[in-house]
């Protein structure tokens, strides 16, 4: 058994930040990084955190930017606000989290090709009882069987990462940053799993929140295992493209060799966009109307499930909507308009 976490909070910070791990403060409903202050929000892109007023005051500000391993800013944030929890900034901590997800989310239309995206399972034994393949876990598993053995990482210490059991059942696996430069990629590895990487953060290990703890299951805070070779090749495969929000209102790149389907869909998907991004209300259902249609365009389109996925989770992002919420309503909606097909003569 793994050695005890701290259980408050700020002791937690401290104990993690004085591993490396550089931790900010997070709301324990939302689990977002708490707001600037009115300060740093009325002074827009030219306000910079280096000259930033905040943090010499005990304030926190810029969100996972904010994060620190000083533990005189941990305690102040934490005296100011002692209920708040920490998360963990990936890439100044020298990090990856592969997030494994447990949601109740219907498989891809084409499970083929929409359960490892850039692999295709034709033929694979796995799919001849679709069922069992219900979480993250199921399909990491399947991955590492399709590329590097019988197990996600090696029984060997340096190999073992810190092992995170979430509230909704889920997994979280903090490795050694394969690389530099790595990004978030939502869905990019496999169906229910997340990459968090870079400017990106996740809940810390033995964090408390109002849906449960954090929990921490196997591996060493001190000592976060290297990925596997195998597995370090595909993350790196899948999170080192550029963002899909390089933009503040993304856009899907146009599909010029695709043809006429190809282009009306990201034709769609870009109005959709511009169309939420002026929104202040309504931005829900407008992202699922927007992704819904998408859907029951897809398989006229020729697109991957996959690339749309992430454009349309994009674009919910970038309309101020959670991550989380916005990929949950991307792929309920999506998956209900492929069961809808549009042809060319209905729209």
């Amino acid at each position: 058994m793994p050695t005890p976490l701290p259980a408050r909070p700020l002791d937690l910070a401290l104990h993690l930040a004085a591993l490396g791990w550089h931790i900010l403060p997070l709301s324990p409903t939302s689990k977002r990084p708490l707001a600037n202050c009115s300060r740093c929000r009325s002074a827009g892109r030219a306000h910079l955190i280096a000259t930033c007023p905040c943090r010499p005051a005990g304030r926190w500000c810029h969100g996972v930017h904010a994060a620190t391993t000083d533990p005189a800013r941990l305690t102040a944030w934490w005296q100011h606000q002692p209920e708040v929890v920490p998360g963990v900034a990936a890439g100044p901590s020298g990090l990856i989290l592969i997030d494994l997800d447990a949601h109740d989310d219907p498989l891809p239309t084409d499970p083929t090709t929409g359960l490892l995206p850039g692999i295709d399972l034709t033929g694979d034994p796995a799919l001849a009882d679709p069922a069992g393949i219900r979480t993250g876990l199921h399909t990491l598993a399947l991955l590492t069987r399709r590329r590097g053995g019988p197990c996600p990482w090696p029984a060997v210490p340096e190999h073992q990462p810190v092992v995170v059991t979430t509230p909704s059942g889920g997994r979280h696996l903090w490795y050694r940053a394969p690389a530099a430069n790595l990004r978030q990629a939502l869905g990019a590895l496999g169906w229910q799993i997340d990459i968090k990487a870079g400017w990106n953060y996740g809940l810390a290990p033995g964090a408390i929140t109002t849906a449960g703890t954090y929990s921490l299951r196997a591996g060493d805070p001190a000592f976060p295992g290297r990925m596997p070779p195998w597995l370090a090749r595909e993350v790196i495969r899948a999170a080192s493209a550029p963002p899909a929000r390089s933009q503040p209102h993304p856009a899907p790149p146009r599909a010029r060799s695709a043809g006429a389907p190809a282009n009306y869909l990201t034709t769609v998907i870009t109005r959709g966009t511009a169309h939420l991004a002026t929104l202040s209300d309504g931005r829900q259902r407008a992202l699922s109307a927007l992704a819904y249609q998408a859907g029951g365009l897809l398989a006229w389109s020729g697109l991957p499930e996959y690339q749309v996925t992430s454009w349309l989770i994009a674009a919910g992002e970038a309309s101020g909507l959670p991550t989380r919420l916005a990929t949950r309503l991307v792929h309920r909606a999506l998956a209900n308009g492929t069961q809808n097909p549009l042809s060319p003569s209905r729209i």
